[in-house]
């Protein structure tokens, strides 16, 4: 061997690095992975690995580039690096030098979550005090979502379920993509202006961050809070959050459980109301009677039989016009009390069609609407038709003389 080309271990590592240094492409290359091995020196530099699917890359962040960071990197987080490829000398090692790290993907958009949540709650959108009650009795709920999704499927099954007689107003809406923030917006506006729901639901059902994002927007969280309508948030899964959960008036997991939240079962409150006025009547003849058996505890007393009962004999009658006056005040109290329970009863029977169903009618519906008379229908219409046994899908073939031919 020609011992003029036989080069030292220190020589041959620094002709790589300066054959890396005098590439072009290496001198300043962006590479993205995700972190690996993060460590914070002492020093200040910061050293941690890149990884894909099938290789890494060692990298080093000197303090004085390390100072530049506007996040905080861990170990998991997808990254893109501006750096230059070289060796270091001493051991060998090949090694990016980074000079800027940016989060990329998801990272990148947690930031922008991070900070529209901390902008918004500033300026008081997540308070407590500034949430509306939601309607006990809804007769009318306006959803903003797709009207072709799961999310509109899920929440009709459930609400007419619990109360066959709901309506259901449906502002449609792209729930992903560029314009969905949009159009989301012009929804929650529609169903405002429109004015008949008493509660609207804004949702969709699960997917990936960037599938969830346009409810991750300012515009649509600005009209959440702006709707003179209580709203209901049901985006994606339970385990999904987003800035229009913080917002609205109530968060729920999913649409279906939306549903539950605003829609009650009617059978159950009645018979709620109806267990209420029972314990309600006991407590108040519970309290009579405690009283009533006090003052005849003081009647009974040895001062009664004291020549001093002179002086307490009027009073003692007093105390008897008293008692007659507080049992007809509780009794009227009573009366009261029942007098609303029963006016709460009716207006919860109102609110169940299954009587007028039962003998014999029906109840038509047309894209989630009640149909009030055959001039809203024409030929071709895909309806429901529900009886009190259950309901059937129907299309309308002719009208005629004001009555469906179907």
């Amino acid at each position: 061997m020609d011992d003029r080309w036989t080069l030292s271990v220190s020589e041959l590592n620094e002709y790589v690095r300066k054959r890396l240094a005098g590439d072009p492409l290496l001198r300043t290359v962006e590479v993205t992975g995700e972190i690996s091995n993060y460590k914070h020196h002492i020093s200040g530099h910061r050293y941690f690995a890149l990884k894909d699917e099938g290789a890494r890359v060692a990298c080093v962040m000197l303090r004085t580039q390390a100072e530049g960071l506007d996040f905080r990197p861990e170990d998991g987080m997808r990254v893109t690096v501006r750096a230059s490829a070289s060796i270091y000398v001493r051991d060998g090692s090949y090694q990016l030098y980074v000079n800027s790290m940016r989060l990329s993907g998801a990272g990148e958009l947690y930031l922008r979550f991070e900070a529209l949540k901390k902008k918004l709650a500033q300026e008081g959108l997540f308070d407590p005090a500034r949430k509306q009650p939601i309607p006990l009795f809804p007769r009318v709920l306006g959803v903003a979502t797709s009207e072709d999704g799961a999310a509109i499927r899920d929440i009709l099954r459930v609400a007419r379920a619990r109360n066959p007689r709901i309506e259901i107003v449906l502002a449609p809406c792209a729930v992903q993509g560029a314009s969905a923030a949009a159009e989301i917006v012009r929804a929650i506006e529609h169903l405002n202006r429109d004015g008949r729901s008493e509660v609207i639901l804004v949702g969709r059902g699960g997917g990936s961050l960037e599938d969830l994002w346009p409810f991750n927007e300012e515009i649509v969280a600005r009209a959440i809070a702006a709707s003179a309508i209580p709203v209901i948030s049901c985006v994606g899964h339970e385990i999904d959050f987003t800035i229009a959960d913080f917002v609205a008036d109530v968060r729920a997991a999913t649409p279906s459980n939306a549903a539950e939240l605003a829609v009650p079962v009617v059978a159950e409150m009645r018979e709620a109301v109806r267990q209420l006025g029972g314990r309600l009547g006991y407590a108040l003849r519970r309290a009579q009677q405690l009283r009533l058996a006090r003052l005849d505890a003081i009647g009974q007393r040895p001062w009664k039989k004291m020549p001093e009962r002179i002086l307490l004999e009027p009073r003692a009658a007093r105390l008897g016009e008293l008692q007659s006056r507080m049992s007809l005040a509780m009794e009227r109290g009573r009366e009261r009390r029942e007098r609303r329970l029963q006016l709460a009863d009716r207006a919860l029977r109102a609110l169940d069609p299954t009587g007028v169903l039962r003998r014999g009618y029906a109840v038509v519906r047309r894209e989630g609407r009640c149909v009030t008379g055959a001039a809203l229908l024409r030929p071709g219409n895909a309806i429901w038709v529900q009886w009190a046994d259950g309901s059937v899908a129907a299309e309308v073939k002719e009208l005629e003389n004001g009555r469906d031919d179907i």
